[in-house]
């Protein structure tokens, strides 16, 4: 091997690894973009569920249906398209997301002022994502075996 075809070599190694190097910290940056996009929807869907008013069955109001099918939406959609880690979403919003979907769900009576029944803006979207929060809550619970 001649000096040259040596030198070529080393050159064409050293572009080897400054090439793999790159490529791992490309990768490093993008996930760390990836999991601060997943943190950015929380706050839009902070705002949807703001003012979301617990629904009486007893006296049914309209707007508050809407908006809480609304709510309902938004964290079904960010659920089931992985927009945002699904545990913050679990520990935040399950318990009011389970309450209002199970009253809606209960409430077959056209809402005062909608041309709809309470449970017909249940969406198979929600349902879906109702189901999966459903199982994550009960892989949740501890069991040991003796």
């Amino acid at each position: 091997m001649s000096t040259f075809e040596g030198i070529s070599l080393a050159i064409a190694l050293l572009a080897l690894v400054i090439s793999l190097g790159s490529l791992y910290f490309s990768g490093r940056a993008n996930n760390l973009n990836k999991n601060m996009f997943k943190r950015q929807g929380i706050i839009d869907l902070f705002m949807a569920w703001q003012g979301t008013a617990d629904i009486d069955p007893a006296a049914i109001i309209g707007p508050d249906v809407v908006k809480s099918a609304n709510a309902l939406a938004l964290t079904a959609s960010l659920w089931n398209h992985d927009v945002i880690e699904k545990v913050i979403i679990y520990q935040t919003y399950w318990e009011p997301f389970q309450s209002i979907y199970d009253k809606l769900n209960s409430l077959d009576v056209i809402a005062p002022g909608l041309k709809k029944t309470c449970k017909a803006f249940l969406s198979s979207d929600m349902t879906r994502a109702y189901e999966e929060m459903k199982k994550f809550e009960i892989g949740t619970v501890k069991t040991t075996k003796i």
